[in-house]
Formats: structure tokens, C-alpha cells, sequence
């Protein structure tokens, strides 16, 4: 890549809201499985500690499962209400972003692939950064491009005609596939 190559981004409201609610969702995922597995130690404690189960005959053992299974009960209430508390808060966020987004949409946004390096612009900031610092990763239709800790989430309808697909051979070719 002798000519840096420049690739223009369409803002379309929807599919930023999209892309960004999909984010969310996506780094909540691993959250939902530390509930998972607090459910299912408060449902074991709380069994071991209130049914009488005559074959075990815990004795004041059982007082430790009790507690144990409320505290695990607890911490269920407390990922709940972080998550709940969480997306209200960026669901707005998100919001006020598409808005100032909507207001200065005249302003271009674009990706530049550089030979050793990858610049994102979009109305609020410039980054750039060199391809060995580039992680990427698709997750259905999205691809996440990681930038020296700032997460872009595009979709192929945010390019025109085959600027996707040069974007990804660029990021197949140049920098690193999370895993």
C-alpha cells in the first residue's frame, strides 16, 4: 500500500444506535455468565442450608449455607442493579451522542490505511494508531476494531460499495485477530 487509502463512513442514526446498543450487549456478556454462576451457588447454599436432607445431617454446618446462600442472593441484587443502572446510563449516553452526531453529520468521517498505520476520524476525535497496536474481531455482522483501547463497531451498510472488504483485508493483513 504505496497511497494511503482513504475510506468515507455514511453516519446513519439507526445503525450507530445499533451498533452501539450491540456493544453494550457485547461486554456485558461475560457479566451474565458471573451471574450464572452466583444463581446457580445461591440455589446449592440455600439447598444445603434449608432442606433437611437426612443422608448429609449438616448440623450447624447448615447455618454457614444459610448465610453463604444469602450473601451469594446479595451479590445476584448487585450485578442486577449495576446492569440495570449501567444501561439506562448508556442507553442515554448513547442518545446525546447520536444527537451531537445528527447535528454536525455535514462534518466527513473517514478511515485512512496508512502502510504502517490505521487513522479513524469522525467528528469528536482523530485516532491513529500503528497496525501492530490494531486488534480486530467480527461478531456477526459487526466488526470491533480496537485502537489502542478506543472501540469502533462498524457494519458493511456504513461503507459504500467495496470499502468494507478493503478495510478487512487491510486489518486481515496488518494487524492482529482477537481471539
Amino acid at each position: 500500500m504505496e497511497e494511503p487509502i482513504k475510506l468515507q463512513l455514511y453516519f446513519n442514526e439507526n445503525i450507530e444506535r445499533e451498533n452501539q446498543k450491540f456493544f453494550f450487549q457485547y461486554t456485558w456478556k461475560k457479566h451474565f455468565t458471573e451471574l450464572k454462576k452466583a444463581i446457580t451457588y445461591a440455589v446449592v447454599f440455600l439447598a444445603l442450608g434449608f432442606l433437611p436432607i437426612k443422608s448429609l445431617n449438616l448440623g450447624p454446618v447448615a447455618i454457614i449455607f444459610k448465610y453463604g446462600g444469602f450473601l451469594f442472593v446479595g451479590y445476584i441484587f448487585l450485578l442486577l442493579y449495576q446492569y440495570f443502572n449501567t444501561k439506562n446510563k448508556t442507553f442515554k449516553l448513547i442518545e446525546e451522542q447520536i444527537d451531537d452526531l445528527r447535528r454536525k453529520h455535514d462534518e466527513i468521517s473517514f478511515i485512512t490505511l496508512h502502510q504502517d498505520s490505521i487513522t479513524v476520524k469522525n467528528p469528536f476525535n482523530t485516532i491513529n494508531c500503528v497496525w501492530n497496536k490494531t486488534q480486530y474481531k467480527m461478531v456477526d455482522q459487526y466488526l470491533i476494531l480496537n485502537m489502542v483501547n478506543n472501540n469502533f463497531i462498524f457494519t458493511e451498510s456504513e461503507f459504500k460499495e467495496n470499502e468494507y472488504k478493503i478495510l478487512l483485508d487491510s486489518l486481515q493483513h496488518y494487524s492482529k485477530k482477537e481471539k
